[in-house]
C-alpha cells in the first residue's frame, strides 16, 4: 500500500503562480503599450498646436502683403484723389504689423527653415522697406511721377518675391504634418500586427 506523503502534490498551486504571473506580464505590457500611445498622442497634439500657430502667422503674413499690394495698386490708380505720401502711413502700420507676424512666426515655427530661407526672407523684407521708403521720400519731394514709376517697376516686383518666399514656408510646413500622419498609420499598422500575432 502506498503512502499519502509519497503522492505528488496537486499541480494548482504551480498553475496558479504561472497564471499571475503571465496576468502581471500581460498588465504591465499593456500598460506600457498605452503610455507610448498617449505619449504619440500627446506629441502629434503638441505638433498640430504648433503647426496650426505656425501656418496663422505665416497667413497673417500673406494677408499684410497682400493689403500691401492692393495699396500699390490703388497708389498706381490715377484717379485717387489722395497724394502718394499719403500712403506712408498704411504702409508703417503694415509694417510693424509684418515685424510682429514674423517674429511671432519664428517663435512657433515647426519646421526649422534652412538659415538661407530666414537670411532671405529677412533681406528681401528689409530691401523692400528700404526702396519704400525711398518711394515715399520721392513723393514728399514733390516727385510722384518717378515714385508711381517705383512702385510699378521696384515695389510690385519686390513684394512678388515676398509672397513667393511666403507660400513657399507654407509649403513646408505642411510637409512634417503630413510625414507625422504616415509614421503614426504605420505605427499604428505594426501595432495592431504585433496584438493579433501575439
Amino acid at each position: 500500500m502506498l503512502s499519502t506523503s509519497s503522492r505528488p502534490g496537486s499541480p494548482t498551486a504551480g498553475l496558479l503562480l504561472g497564471l499571475v504571473l503571465t496576468l502581471a506580464a500581460v498588465v504591465a505590457y499593456s500598460y506600457y503599450i498605452t503610455m507610448q500611445i498617449a505619449g504619440l498622442r500627446q506629441l502629434q497634439g503638441d505638433l498640430a498646436d504648433r503647426n496650426r500657430k505656425d501656418s496663422l502667422q505665416l497667413l497673417r503674413i500673406q494677408n499684410d502683403l497682400n493689403s500691401l499690394a492692393l495699396a500699390m495698386r490703388d497708389m498706381l490708380d490715377a484717379d485717387e484723389p489722395y497724394p502718394l505720401s499719403a500712403w506712408s502711413a498704411q504702409f508703417d502700420r503694415t509694417r510693424g504689423d509684418l515685424d510682429d507676424a514674423l517674429r511671432r512666426e519664428e517663435a512657433v515655427a515647426v519646421v526649422e527653415s534652412s538659415a538661407e530661407q530666414r537670411a532671405y526672407l529677412r533681406t528681401s523684407l528689409a530691401q523692400f522697406w528700404d526702396a519704400t521708403d525711398r518711394t515715399f521720400s520721392l513723393a514728399r519731394s514733390g516727385k510722384d511721377k518717378e515714385a508711381r514709376e517705383d512702385v510699378r517697376l521696384s515695389l510690385q516686383a519686390r513684394l512678388a518675391g515676398l509672397n513667393t518666399a511666403v507660400a513657399r514656408l507654407l509649403v513646408q510646413n505642411n510637409e512634417p504634418k503630413n510625414r507625422l500622419r504616415q509614421g503614426l498609420v504605420r505605427f499604428m499598422t505594426a501595432f495592431k500586427t504585433v496584438c493579433i500575432c501575439s
